[in-house]
């Protein structure tokens, strides 16, 4: 990704958080974020990559990381990732962790589903909600929300994950609405299917090389930061969210599970 001097540092300040960093994602803009020569605070369950990554960033860019190993699944979770990070000026939050869990409504375990709720939801509101005071306080900032085309429709066979990510699509919409002439840019990037482990932690039945590059989308949403309320990464992905807008909803509804049956196994279907 092409650099632009210290852009990001100089206009947010000196740190960013970025959740879910161990890999996919969120570990591609921890990379971004540390070449423009930002501070990084590295968290997700994983510490062991977390640290490899850490080790990293210091090496090639010559920040500062700070490691905070935590399951934001917990009830606790968030709180305890903010509490982690409170002696820090965050500067550039970027809310990446969150997971799906491909099948039929009535065949899945409610504790996996409560816990994507909680991780895809609410940890996002109390993360921004502890971090963002401090950003108006400065008067300046970003806060980066990770949805998904997903968001744009109901996705039967990801019923919950769509709703989760169309939850996540109207709070930071409406962030940045809120935020205008802060000084604090709010943006959603919605990617479609990525090169990430998702794939395999929702339970589908396609490979992690099925998708764009995770780095595409990171170059996608840092170009849009500062420009607009959310961006879809790539232009099929753009076709596909808009697709409700040229048949009746109904019909999207049955063509989009037509497309999750070639990736749910049979046995969830």
């Amino acid at each position: 990704m092409a650099g632009n001097g210290r852009k990001y540092r100089e206009k947010y300040g000196d740190w960013a958080l970025v959740t879910g960093a161990s890999a996919g994602i969120g570990l591609e803009f921890a990379r971004a974020l540390a070449r423009e020569g930002m501070s990084i605070v590295l968290t997700a369950r994983r510490e062991e990559r977390l640290n490899t990554l850490a080790a990293e960033l210091r090496q090639n860019f010559h920040v500062e990381t700070r490691v905070v190993a935590v399951d934001l699944a917990a009830p606790d979770g968030a709180d305890r990732l903010a509490d982690a990070v409170a002696d820090l000026p965050i500067a550039f939050l970027v809310n990446n962790a969150g997971f799906g869990y491909a099948g039929r409504f009535d065949k899945l375990a409610i504790d996996r589903l409560r816990a994507m709720v909680v991780v895809n939801c609410v940890v996002p509101v109390v993360l921004t909600s502890r971090i963002i005071p401090g950003m108006v306080k400065r008067g300046r900032g970003a806060v980066i929300i990770v949805g998904s085309v997903a968001g744009r429709q109901p996705l039967p066979l990801h019923a919950v994950y769509s709703a989760t990510k169309g939850f996540d699509l109207l709070f930071g919409e409406g962030l940045w609405g809120e935020l205008r002439g802060t000084g604090i840019d709010a943006l959603v990037i919605e990617p479609g299917s990525t090169k990430t482990e998702f794939q395999a932690v929702a339970g589908e039945s396609v490979g992690p090389d099925h998708g764009e590059p995770a780095e595409n989308v990171v170059r996608v949403a840092l170009d849009a930061l500062g420009k607009q309320p959310s961006v879809i990464s790539g232009w099929f992905n753009w076709v596909r969210a808009n697709a409700t807008r040229l048949v009746p909803r109904s019909t999207a509804v049955i063509i989009a599970k037509k497309v999750t049956e070639g990736s749910t196994p049979q046995e969830l279907r």
